[in-house]
C-alpha cells in the first residue's frame, strides 16, 4: 500500500472519528449547577448536589432523557459558589456563556437564588430552584425559574389546617420566633392563615436573633396561655425555648415547629420532651406518592442510600424532584429549547415520588404542600395530610415535665 493511500485512509479515519465524536456530543445535554460546597451553606449545598447527582445517575442509567423519541444523556457541570451570592451569579453566567449549558439546577438559599435568577432570566435559560422558597423571588415577573417546593408563606398552612380538623379543635394560638427574614415570613403568614380559619392569635412576638436565654419569652407565653404554640425559629433557639417552657411548666396542648422535628438535634437535645412535637417538612420518606423514574419514596430511600451511604432528606429529595420536573418538561416539549421547555413546564400535571408537579405562571408549584410529622416513639411519623399519614396525630400532647 502506497504512502499516499495510507495518508488518505488515515485522513478518512480521522474525519470519521471526528464526525462520530460530534454526533456523540449532540447526544448529551449539559446542565449547570453552582451550589454551596464550602462556606456557611456547605452542608445543605452538598446535600442538594447529591440530590441532583442522584437524578443524573438514574436518568443516564435509563438511557437519558427522551427528546422527541431520541435518548439524550445528561452531563451536570458543578461549581462551588462558596455560599456567596456574587460568586453564584458569576458562576451561573460562566456556565451559560462558557460551558454552554442548556439549563440550570439552582443554588441553596433564596438569597443566593435571587442573585442567580437575574442571570438565567437575562439569557432565558430555564432554572429549577428547589431550595429557594422565599415568596419575593417569584413576585418579580421572572419567567424562567421554577420551584417544586411549597413557598415560605404557605409552609405552615397544613399545620393550621390540621389544627382546625382536630376533634374538639383548639381556638387560641401563639406564635413565637426570632427577628429574622424567614421566621418573620412564617410568623406573618401563620397569623394571617390562623385568623382566616377563625383561630384567635393571643401572642405573636419576636425575640432577638441569636438569643440564648428565652425565659422571658416563656414567661410571656405562660401568661398568654395558648392552646397551640407555633415556633417559627431555627433549630437551636427553638430547642432552648422548649426547654424554657419545660422549666416553667408551660404546657400548650400542641407545640409545632416550622421545620422537621425528626432530626437528631431535636430528638437528642429534648429527649422524652420531644414526644408529640409536630413539625413541617417539605418531604418525608413515608409519603405514598408514585411517579416516573423513581417509583416511590421507598425506592428513593433505598437507591439513594445505596449510592451515597447515607439516608436522603427533604433537601436531597427536593433537588432530585427539581431535576425530575425539568426532565419531564423536556420530554413533554420534545425539545431542548428553553422557551419550549418553559411552555411545557407550565402544562405539567403529574405525580412524582416527591408530590404533584403543576406550575403557575410565576414558576410556583400550585400543588406543592408540606408534610406534618409528629414525634411518636422517638421518631417523626407523618400525620397529615391524610393521604400520606402513617399514623393518627396524638392530641393533646403529653405535658412537658
Amino acid at each position: 500500500m502506497t504512502l499516499s493511500r495510507l495518508a488518505f485512509l488515515a485522513g478518512a479515519l480521522a474525519t470519521s472519528l471526528a464526525f462520530m465524536s460530534g454526533a456523540g456530543a449532540q447526544e448529551t445535554v449539559k446542565i449547570g449547577a453552582a451550589v454551596s460546597l464550602t462556606g456557611n451553606f456547605a452542608r445543605e449545598g452538598n446535600l442538594l448536589k447529591n440530590g441532583y447527582a442522584y437524578w443524573e445517575k438514574l436518568v443516564n442509567e435509563a438511557g437519558g432523557i427522551d427528546v422527541a423519541g431520541k435518548k439524550t444523556k445528561v452531563e451536570v457541570i458543578y461549581y462551588d459558589d462558596e455560599s456567596k451570592p456574587q460568586s453564584s451569579a458569576r458562576l451561573t453566567e460562566k456556565l451559560i456563556t462558557e460551558d454552554n449549558v442548556k439549563f440550570i439546577l439552582g443554588p441553596y438559599s433564596s438569597g443566593i437564588a435571587t442573585a442567580t435568577a437575574a442571570i438565567s432570566e437575562k439569557y432565558k435559560v430555564l432554572t429549577m430552584t428547589p431550595m429557594a422558597t422565599a415568596d419575593s423571588l417569584y413576585h418579580r415577573g421572572y419567567k424562567f425559574i421554577f420551584c417544586p417546593a411549597p413557598l415560605a408563606s404557605t409552609t405552615l398552612d397544613p399545620m393550621l389546617e390540621l389544627i382546625k380538623k382536630l376533634p374538639s379543635p383548639p381556638t387560641t394560638v401563639a406564635i413565637a420566633g426570632p427577628d429574622d427574614l424567614f421566621p418573620n415570613v412564617f410568623a406573618g403568614a401563620a397569623q394571617k392563615k390562623a385568623e382566616a380559619l377563625g383561630l384567635k392569635v393571643v401572642y405573636n412576638n419576636k425575640y432577638p436573633k441569636g438569643s440564648v436565654d428565652l425565659s422571658s419569652v416563656a414567661t410571656a407565653l405562660k401568661d398568654a396561655n395558648p392552646e397551640v404554640l407555633i415556633l417559627t425559629g431555627y433549630v437551636q433557639d427553638s430547642i432552648q425555648l422548649v426547654k424554657a417552657l419545660q422549666s416553667l411548666k408551660v404546657n400548650p396542648k400542641m407545640i409545632g415547629f416550622a421545620f422537621a422535628v425528626g432530626i437528631p438535634d431535636v430528638l437528642n437535645a429534648l429527649g422524652p420532651a420531644s414526644e408529640d412535637l409536630i413539625g413541617v417538612q417539605i418531604w418525608d420518606p413515608a409519603v405514598k406518592y408514585k411517579g416516573p423514574l423513581i417509583p416511590d419514596a421507598d425506592a428513593y430511600m433505598t437507591g439513594y442510600e445505596k449510592t451515597f451511604g447515607s439516608k436522603p432528606n427533604y433537601i436531597t429529595a427536593s433537588g432530585t424532584a427539581g431535576a425530575l420536573a425539568l426532565q419531564l418538561a423536556i420530554e413533554k416539549a420534545g425539545s431542548l429549547d428553553p422557551v419550549q421547555v418553559r411552555d411545557a413546564m407550565l402544562k405539567l400535571d403529574v405525580e412524582s415520588f416527591f408530590g404533584r408537579f403543576q406550575f403557575d405562571q410565576n414558576g410556583v408549584d400550585a400543588k406543592a404542600s408540606a408534610v406534618i410529622s409528629q414525634v411518636q416513639g422517638g421518631k417523626a411519623i407523618p400525620v397529615y395530610p391524610t393521604e400520606v399519614a402513617a399514623a393518627p396525630i396524638r392530641y393533646p400532647r403529653k405535658a412537658l415535665e
